[in-house]
């Protein structure tokens, strides 16, 4: 929507609204995220075909502060792509993971270990030594199992993340978030780490 943002700072909410009135058929380029809910459906999709009677899916839920007129252009654009499921996700990312791992296990219970659609990284500044085996058995308490664990010890996050390239990552430092963007990874600040109570005291 950036073109759309720019006709809202420069020319203002009339026009911007005008402006989505008269494109509300047009559906709008897939932004940075399609390619992760894409995945999420892709799930969802051969969760389907495996349990076919369970309804433990991936929700995806959008949420926007736009004017409310835009909303038929977001329903056209969804419908047109077909690829969201119109529900909703609450939680803290604890609960997030403990979810991801409850699916992770539906495959791995049908011998489908190795061909589970549901790859995790876990990727740390920290050295194994230190806290990396603890993250790990945490973790694995969430019921989460990890494919792959790096512990770059104090190295940058960036260029691994630019190898790997997941659909999304997740950190509790600014510091990385960014340097992940930077190299284009879509990346989600967590405000619930050791960092954030640090700053708060």
């Amino acid at each position: 929507m950036e073109r759309e943002q720019q006709i809202y700072e420069r020319q203002g909410m009339e026009e911007y609204l005008k402006y989505q009135l008269e494109h509300e058929s047009e559906p709008f380029s897939p932004g940075p995220a399609f390619s992760f809910v894409k995945a999420l459906e892709a799930v969802n999709n051969r969760l389907r075909e495996l349990y076919s009677q369970s309804e433990e899916l991936f929700d995806v839920v959008l949420v926007t502060n736009n004017h409310a007129y835009v909303g038929l252009r977001l329903i056209n654009t969804i419908n047109h792509h077909r690829e969201l499921h119109d529900t909703h996700y609450t939680g803290p990312l604890k609960g997030f993971l403990e979810a991801l791992g409850k699916l992770q296990r539906k495959f791995f219970d049908k011998g489908l270990r190795m061909d589970c659609p549901i790859r995790t990284y876990l990727v740390t500044a920290r050295s194994a030594a230190s806290s990396g085996t603890r993250a790990l058995k945490t973790l694995r308490s969430w019921g989460l199992e990890i494919d792959e664990a790096l512990f770059l010890a104090g190295a940058p996050k960036g260029p691994m993340l630019e190898k790997i390239r997941p659909h999304i990552f997740f950190d509790d430092q600014m510091f990385h978030v960014e340097g992940a963007a930077e190299l284009g990874t879509v990346a989600c600040h967590v405000p619930y780490g050791v960092a954030q109570r640090a700053a708060k005291k």
